[in-house]
């Protein structure tokens, strides 16, 4: 069955719906600092799951962070009390219509402001300067760039019935080496768009959506990001490592289960191609997690009904639409069992079959993160540990046709790893005061042959060897300290030794380099 975007839209316009609350962009300060919060058992929510959150979900997982924290003063040290009062500030609207006596004197800053009733308009600017410098054997000569963006971000809502936001970014680049008008791209197959002006190379991003929402139901339609799982360094089945896209949303929250769903219109030089996804989350335990989902990407024609449903099965859908698409299952499990831990894992299935050995068979394509959080460890208040590792099989994310590959532009819509590959990845950070951050980290990342679009099975045979032949191999040691030198004013500086083997897929070629970056980043 055919269906056309602009009818789905139209439908969505004619909802009659109660209220609305725009989500959270995925790089705001604070998610770090509510899943510190959740390994210390200061709320429990299945939110964290399903990203970006949405305004409403921030200001219920603070209203039950400061009431927990009012009962038990000794779970929140002064420095969490402080950034706990900056969010607080940051969701103040939200918090004054349900618990106003938690709305602090200091609130988030805006360039403009408008209110008239129920209408409700907001202005930030955004800007970012950067400074880029990488030195060693594999920069010959020594890149050094910078890199300014600048842009707006607006978001309000229309009486009770209609929310809105839109957030436009242009980012001017400077000191490519080489760059001239060849390098111009409007190839989706080539990524993102590069405009070019002489020395200066322009690339710009932008999201746009509306929301409807009642208390049990929240659609959404527009360009937005989306990021599943449990994971922190990336995740398998959807992650922030593909680049915004038009979609439409449907979810839903209760206590003790969320449903979630999407439809999403991706880019390829191959014509029309799609992605559908949907999720279910319960709360097993007050401490434990168990999720599970689908997705499948299909193109080359227009969209079918079967996949637009978010209650169907895709994997029954995909045979009664003549087996060509390329399904996939993921389940993820959280849990917080232990004081102050989060331990974490998902498991992502590409295509499997029990008549072939599980491990050797390449059509058994699977992949698989493990992590945890570990917060105020052995008593250190404001220290937090992260551990996690990743694993991609061969040909995962791959597809025999062409169409299906699991990507958006040339990104993979999973793990940034890519197929045949692996990440060990150690993380330590200590909050000095509200605004001083300090971090420091150590990645191992193994990468062998193949990517999603060159590689659907082996060359020879059916026997897939895991990180088999060539392997490069990363060795990343890197810190970072970030201030805040006044209220959403950020600098931060970040060094990282990189030491290659094998680097490039060449053997024998080593390399070892130095990585700096110097940042200025606000939102007013």
């Amino acid at each position: 069955m055919k269906t056309r975007p602009l009818s789905l839209l139209l439908l969505l316009f004619a909802l009659p719906v109660l209220g609305q609350s725009l989500h959270v962009p995925l790089d705001y300060w604070g998610y770090g600092f509510l899943e510190r919060m959740e390994a210390k058992g200061l709320f429990r929510s299945l939110a964290l799951l399903d990203r970006p959150l949405n305004r409403s979900q921030v200001a219920g997982i603070l209203t039950e962070i400061a009431t927990r924290a009012a009962q038990d003063p000794g779970r929140l040290s002064g420095t969490d009390l402080r950034l706990l009062d900056q969010l607080k500030g940051d969701f103040a609207d939200e918090l004054a219509a349900t618990t106003p006596t938690l709305v602090p004197p200091r609130q988030e800053l805006h360039t403009a402001r408008w209110q008239e009733g129920p209408n409700q308009a907001c202005i930030d600017l955004y800007g970012r300067i950067s400074v880029i410098s990488n030195r060693g054997d594999s920069y010959q000569p020594a890149d050094l760039l910078s890199e300014n963006t600048l842009g707006g971000i607006l978001r309000g809502r229309l009486g009770g019935t209609l929310g809105f936001y839109a957030d436009a970014r242009n980012t001017l680049t400077r000191g490519e080496k080489n760059a001239g008008d060849k390098d111009e791209n409007f190839d989706v197959s080539k990524g993102s768009p590069v405009t070019i002006s002489g020395p200066n190379v322009f690339r710009d991003r932008a999201l746009a959506y509306f929301v409807w929402e009642k208390p049990w139901l929240r659609i959404q339609a527009g360009r937005d990001e989306i990021d599943w799982g449990p994971g922190f360094h990336s995740g398998l089945a959807l992650t922030r490592n593909m680049p915004p896209a038009d979609m439409i949303r449907l979810s839903s929250h209760f206590r003790r289960f969320a449903f979630s769903s999407a439809h999403l219109f991706l880019r390829s030089p191959l014509g029309a191609k799609y992605l559908a996804a949907h999720r279910i989350d319960l709360l097993l335990l007050p401490q434990l997690q168990f999720g599970a989902g689908e997705t499948v990407v299909y193109g080359g024609r227009d969209i079918e009904m079967d996949y637009l449903n978010p209650l169907m099965l895709y994997h029954i859908a995909e045979h009664h639409l003549g087996d060509r698409d390329n399904n996939t299952l993921f389940f993820n499990l959280s849990c917080t069992l232990l004081p102050g831990a989060r331990l974490y894992a998902e498991y992502f299935i590409d295509d499997m079959t029990s008549t072939e050995s599980l491990t050797r068979y390449f059509g058994n394509k699977f992949a698989f993160l493990t992590g945890a959080l570990w917060s105020d460890p052995l008593g250190v208040k404001n220290l937090d540990l992260r551990l996690e590792y990743s694993r991609v099989e061969p040909f995962v994310y791959a597809h025999h046709d062409s169409i299906n590959i699991y990507t958006n532009y040339d990104k993979v819509i999973g793990h940034w790893l890519g197929p045949n590959s692996d990440s060990a990845y150690l993380l330590a950070g200590y909050q000095l005061g509200r605004d001083l951050r300090l971090e420091a980290s150590f990645e191992r990342i193994r990468k062998g042959e193949g990517a999603p679009d060159t590689q659907a099975r082996p060359a020879h045979g059916t026997v897939k060897h895991f990180l088999g032949g060539l392997v490069e191999k990363k060795y990343l040691t890197g810190v970072r300290i970030q201030d805040q030198v006044r209220r959403d004013l950020f600098v931060s500086l970040a060094y990282t030794y990189a030491d290659l083997r094998n680097a490039g897929l060449v053997s024998g070629r080593s390399a070892a380099d130095h990585l700096a970056r110097f940042e200025l980043a606000y939102n007013y």
